[in-house]
């Protein structure tokens, strides 16, 4: 692909991936009328899956076959940390995986049972050639205009923090509404160069540790 055709198509990417983005709230009906029919549905057993449909996502960050998160733990445990139904969405060149709560799920007295409840989006990619010339795929960073409409679609009544605080996992970024509802994670080469932004909502036992 050419210099000027990667500009294009890199061009035309930065302008559809808004029509896309978290939304924490929406019902499963309403996360398949925003991202057209999910790729897969999942649910976590509380173990290491063993069957097809199943995930767990543990706290260290080691190479296995089954969904992990990163952690500052040290004592390289292997608790579950993810409870929810899982969905799994392609649309506008996106990646965008959506955790449903559970029964009983609640934020701020809102009830978040059966609807959105944390919301990861990955960055658009492109085709490029590398230096041996195998064409292959390159992550698009997200634009500032895309990131600040996630991050207002789910400001919910509260309001974000101006900047963006460097997380001790490197190449982790977060910031959280001034209520301390919602949580963001910005994954990426800097705040300014972001490839997966994280959007959740923070339980009242979690807020008292931020």
């Amino acid at each position: 692909m050419k210099p000027s055709s990667i500009a294009v198509t890199i061009a035309a990417l930065l302008t559809t991936i808004s029509t896309a983005n978290a939304w924490l709230g929406d019902s499963e009906d309403a996360l398949s009328h925003r991202y057209g029919k999910p790729k897969t549905v999942e649910m976590t057993t509380g173990d290491i899956p063993t069957q097809k449909g199943y995930y767990a996502e543990l706290k260290e960050n080691f190479g296995t076959n089954v969904s992990l998160i990163s952690s500052t733990d040290t004592n390289y445990n292997m608790d579950l940390v993810e409870n929810r139904k899982r969905y799994t969405f392609q649309k506008d060149g996106l990646g965008i995986v959506v955790y449903v709560g559970n029964a009983n799920e609640k934020y701020n007295g809102v009830d978040f049972a059966g609807k959105s409840a944390r919301e990861v989006v990955a960055c658009p990619t492109v085709w490029q050639k590398n230096k041996t010339g195998d064409k292959v795929r390159y992550p698009v960073a997200f634009s500032l205009s895309t990131i600040n409409t996630i991050l207002d679609n789910n400001k919910g009544d509260s309001a974000w923090a101006d900047v963006w605080q460097a997380d001790p996992t490197p190449g982790a970024y977060i910031k959280r509404t001034l209520d301390k509802s919602r949580l963001a994670i910005a994954y990426g080469v800097s705040a300014n160069e972001v490839y997966r932004l994280d959007i959740q909502m923070v339980n009242d036992a979690t807020k008292s540790l931020n």
